[in-house]
């Protein structure tokens, strides 16, 4: 790789809008011909359903889950359900029962019915037609007389607000009385997807572990030749390494100079004397891992890095851990950011503007509690959601500054993935001890 000339592929990443890079590094191993064992995502979803969801219903209160949509407007967990599109209304009921499981119930349009009755999840499942979904909905309500109804809208939740303001309309007048007892799903939501069954976990162990190494062996003078090398070359070979160990790649952030938050690596050229941040994070079967690593390029006289990056680097760790402890089953997510953030302020750090931490899984940011603090109008409820064992977090919290020694604003880069058990958050992979330190032509 020489600084003269971008290679077509990394043209390519420097040309093309964010939405196409982000394409090919999805496809990106598929092309390159890597594969592995496929994740079982029906027993997975099947799963969650049977199991995680009777489970969240009753710890909740929740006697009856309605999720209610229709085209153009599709709710966001209809996938979770088995249905990736539909037409007119649809109805999809889950009615918690005297023995602690769920019966589930759909009711659509007679030309929707076909792919609901084929993804094997329903144990009934009524189709309609001229008399529409009203007759059936209402019948279906009344006759199990919930005394809470969760439905899909929430304040501060997203993938639980999927109900719209005329379909919730149309549920009220539909439903009567029973409408009255709607509380939000999002509580129920949140448990039921945020808690990860064991072939997610391993799918996000893979994707974790990846990532790790293919940040380790990126920050190396094999592939980081100090003053030659940009960060969208280095990003480049480590979408390349990334599909050869058979995992596409869900983002990727480098940088060597000024903090820049969300962006895409640049054209600029790593020197000696720069320290590179690499928010990075490999994918694997859709399961997305968000790892970040920090590294220094030595000098050609130095033989380690500056005091102060040295102690920046060392109160970053200190912070990371002590989130990581607060980590546990029945801590609030305020609980850890409040550890992690505590950790850096106490001494005499500025608070860092964001949260300590957020789930991972079928996204970077995934659904559940949120490692943040209680900033209302940033965060709202989910900062006080519950931790639960089967949980995935990345946890981050992070110092930004201006050195005296640099001039610009600066962040140490120190992220790690956890899974939470019943004893507390177990570290997935390797994780980073030390600053990496990577030589200059010519350094001792």
């Amino acid at each position: 790789m020489g600084r003269e000339r971008l290679s077509p592929l990394a043209a390519f990443f420097m040309r093309e809008s964010a939405f196409m890079r982000r394409a090919l590094l999805l496809l990106l191993p598929f092309l390159l011909g890597a594969a592995g064992p496929a994740v079982d995502h029906g027993a997975i979803r099947r799963d969650r359903l049977g199991k995680l969801l009777p489970q969240a219903m009753a710890a909740e209160g929740v006697d009856m889950w309605l999720t209610f949509t229709r085209e153009n407007a599709l709710d966001p967990l209809l996938p979770l359900l088995g249905i990736e599109d539909i037409v007119a209304r649809g109805a999809f009921v889950f009615m918690l029962q005297p023995d602690g499981g769920v019966r589930k119930v759909a009711i659509a349009a007679s030309y929707d019915v076909d792919p609901i009755q084929a993804s094997g999840l329903y144990d009934e499942v009524i189709s309609y037609r001229k008399e529409g979904i009203k007759p059936h909905l209402a019948e279906l309500v009344a006759r199990r007389d919930p005394r809470r109804i969760a439905v899909n809208q929430s304040r501060d939740e997203t993938v639980a607000d999927g109900l719209t303001a005329g379909m919730r309309a149309y549920l009220e007048e539909t439903l009567g009385k029973h409408a009255r007892r709607f509380v939000s799903s999002d509580r129920l939501v949140v448990s039921m997807m945020s808690r990860k069954l064991p072939q997610e976990i391993e799918a996000l162990r893979r994707a974790v572990e990846v990532t790790q190494q293919v940040i380790r062996e990126a920050l190396t003078p094999q592939v980081v030749r100090p003053g030659a090398t940009t960060e969208v070359q280095l990003h480049e070979w480590m979408v390349r390494r990334a599909g050869e160990l058979g995992c596409g790649v869900a983002f990727g952030s480098i940088v060597s100079g000024p903090s820049r938050g969300h962006s895409d690596p640049t054209g600029r050229v790593i020197q000696p004397g720069d320290t590179i941040r690499v928010d990075w994070g490999a994918s694997y079967e859709g399961y997305d891992a968000d790892i970040q690593r920090t590294a220094y390029v030595l000098k050609p006289a130095e033989r380690t890095a500056p005091a102060w990056l040295q102690r920046l680097w060392q109160d970053t760790l200190e912070a990371n851990r002590a989130a990581m402890a607060a980590c546990r089953p029945g801590a609030a997510g305020v609980d850890v950011d409040r550890a992690g953030r505590a950790a850096l302020t106490r001494k005499g750090y500025e608070e860092y503007p964001h949260g300590t931490g957020h789930p991972i899984g079928l996204k970077v940011h995934d659904v559940g509690p949120k490692l943040s603090p209680d900033w209302p109008e940033r965060y709202g409820q989910p900062v006080f959601f519950k931790i639960e064992p089967g949980q995935v977090f990345a946890i981050e919290p992070l110092i930004y500054l201006v050195p005296p020694e640099l001039g610009y604003d600066f962040h140490v880069a120190l992220e790690e993935d956890v899974v939470v058990e019943e004893e507390g958050a177990r570290l997935i992979g390797t994780p980073q001890t030390e600053l990496i330190l990577i030589p200059s032509q010519g350094a001792p």
